[in-house]
Parts: C-alpha cells; sequence; structure tokens
C-alpha cells in the first residue's frame, strides 16, 4: 500500500513539474530584434551588441527573428557585426535579415521588412527597435492589416521637453536623440498607426553605469563579454577622456530590461508627439524631436520609462556574466 502511495506521490511531483515546465514555455515574450550594431576596437558605440547578450541569456525572451538597420554603422558594417555577433552567441540557426540602409528607404520593401512580416503572419510579437524604427514603420506601412499583430514595439527614443542628452562635465555639445532623428517620419509612421510604444530614453539610460571593472569581471565568465572587452574598453576611454564619464551608459539594454526585467523599471503613461524646435546640438537651426508630456496633453499615449531600480544593473550584469536563472 506504501508503494502505490509513494508512486502516486511521484506521478503527481512529476505531473506538476512538467505543468510548470509548460506555464514557464507560455509565458516567455515571442520577440523581433531590429538592431544597428556597431560594436568594434576604436571607440565605436557598444550598446547594441550589449543588449544582444542580455537578450541571448534572456529565457524570458522566445527568439524569433533578428533584423538589421542603418544607425550606428552604415548598413553593410551593422550586417557583418550582427551576423557575427548572432553566429557566434545568438540561438542556433537564427537567420539575421538586411534592412533599410537610410530612411529613404522608408516604405520600400527589404529582407528584414519582409521576414517580420512573415513572422507577424504566423503570431503577435514584440518588437525590440534598437536603431531606427525605419524597419518595423516599413511594414506598418505596406501591411496595415498586420498591425494588430504588433503586441508593442519598445523603442530606444524620445524625451521631455527641455532635456539635453550629456554623459559628463567635459561634453559641449549634447547627443542627438540618434535613433528617432535618423529617420523621424518612421516614428510619425508608428504614432499615427497608434502601434503600442515603449520609450526606453535618454533619461532611463542615463542614471546606469557600467564600469570597466564591472565589464571586466563579465568577461572573466562569458566568452561573448570576453570576445567583446577590446571594443567596450575603448568606449569607455572614449568617454573618460571626451566627456569626463567615469564609465558609459547602456542605452539599449534598457529597452531589452523592459522585456525580462520590468518590475525594475518605472514607466507611466504618456504621450507623444513629434514637433520642431531649436536644434540643441546648433548642427543647424531647428530639427524635429519625439517629446513626451502629461497624459492629458496632445499626441498619442505611449509608455514612457523614466528611472531604473539598483536591480536593473545588477540583473544586467548576472546576464552579461552568462548566468541564468
Amino acid at each position: 500500500m506504501v508503494g502505490v502511495v509513494e508512486g502516486v506521490g511521484m506521478r503527481a511531483v512529476v505531473l506538476a513539474v512538467w505543468m510548470l515546465g509548460v506555464a514557464g514555455a507560455q509565458t516567455r515574450v515571442p520577440v523581433w530584434i531590429d538592431t544597428d550594431p556597431s560594436v568594434a576596437p576604436g571607440g565605436h558605440e557598444v550598446d547594441d551588441g550589449l543588449a544582444l547578450l542580455q537578450a541571448f541569456a534572456s529565457p524570458e525572451l522566445e527568439i524569433r527573428g533578428v533584423s538589421i538597420v542603418f544607425g550606428n554603422a552604415e548598413l553593410a558594417t551593422a550586417s557583418r557585426i550582427g551576423r557575427e555577433i548572432v553566429g557566434r552567441f545568438g540561438p542556433k540557426g537564427m537567420a539575421v535579415h538586411d534592412g533599410a540602409a537610410g530612411e529613404s528607404d522608408l516604405g520600400k520593401e527589404t529582407a528584414a521588412s519582409r521576414a517580420l512580416a512573415a513572422e507577424l503572419r504566423r503570431g503577435p510579437l514584440t518588437v525590440l527597435v534598437l536603431g531606427p524604427g525605419t524597419n518595423v514603420a516599413t511594414v506598418v506601412r505596406q501591411h496595415p492589416e498586420l498591425v494588430g499583430r504588433i503586441e508593442r514595439v519598445v523603442a530606444v527614443a524620445g524625451r521631455r521637453p527641455g532635456q539635453s542628452f550629456r554623459a559628463g562635465p567635459r561634453q559641449k555639445t549634447p547627443f542627438r536623440d540618434l535613433n528617432f532623428e535618423l529617420d523621424p517620419e518612421a516614428f510619425r509612421v508608428l504614432l499615427a498607426a497608434r502601434v503600442p510604444l515603449v520609450l526606453a530614453p535618454w533619461e532611463i539610460s542615463s542614471g546606469v553605469w557600467l564600469t570597466r571593472g564591472e565589464l571586466e569581471t563579465a568577461a572573466k565568465r562569458n566568452v561573448g563579454m570576453e570576445w567583446m572587452l577590446p571594443a567596450l574598453v575603448d568606449w569607455i576611454e572614449l568617454w573618460e577622456r571626451e566627456f569626463g564619464a567615469e564609465g558609459f551608459n547602456p542605452f539599449d539594454a534598457l529597452a531589452v530590461g523592459y522585456l525580462v526585467k520590468p518590475g525594475s523599471l518605472e514607466c507611466s503613461r504618456m504621450r507623444a508627439r513629434v514637433e520642431k524646435a531649436a536644434d540643441d546640438t546648433g548642427a543647424s537651426d531647428r530639427k524635429p524631436y519625439l517629446l513626451v508630456g502629461a497624459a492629458r496633453g496632445g499626441g498619442e499615449e505611449v509608455t514612457y520609462c523614466s528611472v531604473a531600480k539598483p536591480e536593473f544593473k545588477s540583473d544586467l550584469l548576472r546576464r552579461l556574466s552568462g548566468e541564468r536563472r
């Protein structure tokens, strides 16, 4: 009799474990990553590379595809770097699709727009936009019937009125809101189509700093970080030299963090609009801005993330060290 009871109990335990596994698989976020990687020695921007490693180390995500867009580098360079990162450290067999080479490609079919549209036909997706929004806006413009399949677009862009993007005391000219400014029309398309939009802007990333020591420690534990370390060190040295900063802000990692560690970010509902004002970089008289304001103001409703709690950074470093839970 005891043996029967033990057998029934063991089957119940096995069933419970199996059901937990099924539930876990069902809660993974289907995501498409659209990125403009430029990580390479010589002082090139590294945050896309870090965000890719962070995403690859996140069991919360079901990565359904990766596409490349112009931005931090010209398309050919971004494609080469992206394919190397995905091939070395990404999901086995993951294809990489080249997209827009410039803002003039908005609305033009590319391998990226075809692949993203095909994946949306298979099921709903969250799209991580780590560069200009040209690729996803092209799909929205060409295939309005698929807009309802886009669960949300998480983009690294936007600001409050009057904000200036400076990394340190020696930085005279502020950073541009690069992903937005390289293709403002793409964001107009997304807003007009009322695609659910989450903004992980400069404001939230400016509160998160990665230091040389932290990255060197991660590189001892993770082959991806070891491979990337020379570029990371060059990037830190540029920030130290040019801006007087003691590290750098991992901009794109905050967008991934919204999906994998949402409780570590403070976000609120606001309204976003595109409007022109004086160019804060001095490169021209006026330029467009993606501005957010009070939820009752003008524009389209978006989710705007503004503060990263301390646990975000510890979670990011854990993932960059190759630890999985």
